[in-house]
């Protein structure tokens, strides 16, 4: 490798587990982002630190020969040939002519394309495949054929080929289910099957399928940990409110969910604090969740009828009021409404914390780096603001992959 609470919610006297909650410390942007300082801002300066040069990185030196073998590795799994080596030997100007040859990588969309299929299935969790990658269909557990757990990496992979806008993974409203021919590596655009509407991946049947929960929690929580890059609580504020056994932290209004205090027969009381402030994490995820009530346990659409269930005694179907009272509007944010799966789609095409999220993500890629949530590695944002910026301007991931493996962290040694 290169340089490498749970919320415990009672009802009806029964302690229910509904998601994980983050408590991390969200003061210092750097120390949240890069707590073991392994990633360096220009000038190999430590993130976080006083701006002073740390000599090692300072007097690092590219070797673009050892570059290029692993970025061949990575963007076409493949060593170099000895054609390639020699090429990049005789250059008279080695940073020109590695640049050229990270140009041809890209370019071959076959093999690209091969590689962000795997990208998409590691970072979505999903797909069905055998020991030489054919895809299998996945089964259910009454051994039925269930919904394509391909076709949302094949549609995240056909953006990047293609030259698409990486916000298309939310807000593109046709051909989302595309076929991949593994031979010739041509995608071939279609639509989902069924009856749901379409909203990039948001509306895939395969990621719902395999993201189907009591309550829709999880793909909530799969939403925000793959498109923002951290764990609830999304949002904290800076101004804690003690609560039972802890502190208040979120950014809503704590009645804006449901709970005893405002309803004493809630279902679940999203209010609770005996042990843990559920609170915390639900005033964000209650106001996302019912966008995904209408989605079954095969990724179907059933519009009008709620398919996931509330862990109580009886298991009865969720309801928009056991999320929130009446009144209350779905919402991705504070202020940032979202009345349909649409809405949902735009905000997250809009959030800079996805943006971000992208460019982590590949920088992690290209560094050989772990999973941003699973493994704690983030990115400092002394290295990815400058990607960033690049990035926002027409959101492709091509120009991205090239930045990220031409950087000076990357082809230094």
């Amino acid at each position: 490798m290169r340089r490498g609470t749970l919320c415990s919610l009672a009802a009806l006297g029964i302690a229910v587990s509904l998601t994980a909650c983050s408590t991390e410390d969200s003061g210092n942007p750097d120390q949240l982002t890069n707590p073991d300082k392994q990633a360096v801002g220009p000038g190999g300066t430590a993130p976080g630190g006083s701006g002073g040069a740390n000599e090692y990185l300072d007097n690092r030196t590219p070797d673009y020969a050892a570059a290029y073998r692993i970025a061949a590795n990575k963007l076409a799994n493949r060593f170099p040939t000895m054609e390639e080596v020699k090429a990049l030997d005789a250059a008279g100007d080695k940073k020109s002519k590695y640049e050229s040859m990270i140009d041809a990588l890209l370019a071959d969309n076959k093999v690209l394309g091969e590689v962000m299929v795997k990208y998409f299935r590691d970072t979505f969790k999903t797909g069905s495949v055998n020991a030489q990658g054919v895809p299998l269909p996945p089964q259910m557990n009454n051994n039925t054929v269930g919904p394509n757990l391909e076709a949302a990496a094949y549609f995240a992979a056909s953006l990047v080929v293609s030259d698409r806008p990486y916000t298309d993974l939310f807000t593109a409203t046709s051909g989302t289910c595309p076929t991949w021919d593994m031979t010739t590596g041509a995608f071939t655009a279609a639509n989902c099957t069924g009856t749901q509407p379409t909203v990039g991946v948001l509306t895939d049947p395969g990621l719902m399928a395999q993201y189907f929960s009591n309550m829709a929690f999880r793909r909530v929580r799969f939403i925000q940990e793959t498109f923002i890059c951290s764990k609830f609580p999304a949002t904290v504020s800076p101004k804690a409110v003690p609560m039972g056994a802890g502190a208040y932290t979120g950014t809503w209004d704590l009645k804006s969910i449901t709970g005893k205090l405002t309803v004493p027969t809630a279902k679940i009381d999203f209010h609770d604090a005996a042990s843990v402030v559920c609170a915390n994490c639900h005033t964000d995820m209650n106001h996302v969740a019912p966008l995904f009530v209408e989605f079954n346990q095969r990724g179907e659409f059933t519009a009008g009828q709620s398919q996931v269930s509330v862990p109580i005694p009886g298991n009865p179907k969720a309801a928009r009021a056991d999320y929130m009272p009446d009144g209350e509007g779905t919402a991705w944010r504070v202020g940032k409404p979202t009345a349909d799966l649409a809405a949902l789609g735009a905000a997250l095409a809009a959030d800079p914390d996805a943006a971000r999220c992208a460019v982590t993500r590949f920088w992690n890629y290209g560094m050989a780096r772990g999973n941003v949530v699973d493994d704690i590695s983030p990115v400092a944002v002394t290295v990815s603001d400058p990607l960033l910026e690049s990035f926002k301007k027409d959101f492709k991931i091509k120009p991205l992959l090239k930045a990220v493996f031409t950087a000076d962290d990357f082809v230094k040694f």
